[in-house]
């Protein structure tokens, strides 16, 4: 027992430990932050790493990524895996949607190779500082105190808990990389830092063209910012847009303006708003009303990978916490906080978004848009019911 006591007493004076301790008794939450972490990644790594085939839309994007890293850049590339066969993949560049993401899947297979598991590591990634960011974002809207940090806590884990998020987070679809840039605009804007946020608005959009209707509730809350007008229309329209037309520059020189400009943005707004984007599958298509009930969830095959898992992967939605958004929708007027009100304000407006691509013709939408905001979703939800108790708390201690 005394040498028990001697080593506690020794470690107390070892000053490494010192600041060990003393760093876990200051950011306590930080340390419950990077264990959910390490097991959410623990979990990620065990499920996607060990799949060896295409999922889902993974046989259009990791090609794409690849010719625009070979074709595009003149890169040399190993490439240990073939491309799905049955298409016609040899000149594929996915114009469709906008460049950034094959960008990014595209740098990890230049160092590491075209191979499945090194195509996620992007989403890996990305899932993970969605996480981070939701905690920060959820404290700064309540608090840097205990009751902020315990309301960051909670986000996360109801981001690591959503089926939607954790499938989309694992594959290398694009869906992840709008709602993290998406997110981080948010992070930025809440913090008054508008030039931050406005090159993330862009990056989002430059992921996948449904980030675009961000511009919204951005520029409402630009609007209440002490700028003149010509820098609010700089931070709302040019800068995103130089965003954008510079990480397209590359296909610009490839194809040509003209014909850049006619398949790589025409046809592909033409192609979002076009039905007949999924073939022989009607319980594969959900309508944004619909996303509500958790109707049709968007199924991506099943897949087998080490020994420990089967799995069955459907894009399902979170339904109760999205009614939970939208019932909670009059605490904007309650609570009268701008951060609040923009943090609701950014998944609406891609949400409904989702309701004049319908509106406009395409009628084959799925489940899986759904992770392009519901992080935010949860953000919005924790903040604000942290911030009506906190209110009402306040309130019973003066009285």
């Amino acid at each position: 027992m005394r040498n028990l006591f001697k080593i506690i007493d020794n470690l107390k004076r070892n000053k490494i430990v010192h600041k060990v301790y003393g760093f876990i008794k200051k950011y306590p939450f930080y340390i419950i932050l990077g264990i959910l972490l390490l097991i959410y990644t623990y979990q990620t790594v065990s499920v996607f790493y060990h799949i060896n085939s295409y999922i889902s839309d993974e046989v259009w994007y990791a090609p794409a990524s690849y010719n625009i890293m070979t074709k595009i850049f003149h890169l040399n590339i190993n490439q240990t895996v073939s491309f799905p066969s049955g298409k016609e993949l040899a000149d594929y560049f996915n114009l469709e949607h906008p460049p950034l993401a094959k960008y990014i899947i595209g740098i990890f297979i230049y160092f590491l190779g075209y191979d499945y598991w090194v195509w996620r590591i992007p989403s890996w990634i990305l899932g993970n500082l969605i996480i981070v960011l939701s905690f920060l974002i959820t404290r700064k809207i309540v608090g840097n105190n205990i009751f902020g940090n315990v309301a960051g806590i909670i986000a996360s884990v109801l981001i690591m808990s959503d089926p939607n998020m954790w499938i989309m987070h694992g594959i290398a679809m694009l869906d992840i990389y709008v709602s993290f840039f998406s997110l981080l605009s948010l992070y930025y804007l809440i913090k008054d830092d508008i030039q931050k946020s406005s090159i993330s608005f862009g990056l989002s959009f430059s992921s996948k063209f449904s980030g675009a209707f961000l511009i919204f509730p951005f520029l409402y809350y630009v609007r209440k910012v002490d700028i003149s007008r010509i820098k609010r229309f700089f931070y709302v329209i040019i800068l995103p847009l130089l965003i954008y037309l510079s990480l397209n520059i590359p296909l610009i020189i490839y194809f040509g303006f003209s014909n850049w400009f006619n398949k790589g943005f025409l046809d592909a707004l033409e192609w979002g708003i076009t039905s007949g984007h999924i073939v022989n599958a009607p319980n594969q298509i959900s309508l944004p009303w619909q996303w509500l009930l958790n109707i049709h969830p968007f199924y991506l095959g099943a897949y087998s990978g080490n020994d420990l898992y089967l799995n069955n992967f459907y894009a399902s939605v979170n339904n109760y916490f999205m009614i939970l958004w939208l019932i909670l929708t009059p605490l904007v007027f309650i609570l009268k906080d701008k951060k609040v009100t923009v943090s609701y304000l950014y998944p609406l407006s891609i949400y409904l978004g989702f309701f004049l691509i319908y509106m406009l013709g395409n009628d084959t939408l799925f489940t899986f848009y759904v992770a392009d905001f519901m992080p935010m979703v949860y953000v919005y939800i924790v903040s604000s019911l942290f911030l009506l108790g906190l209110r009402y708390y306040k309130r019973e201690i003066d009285v």
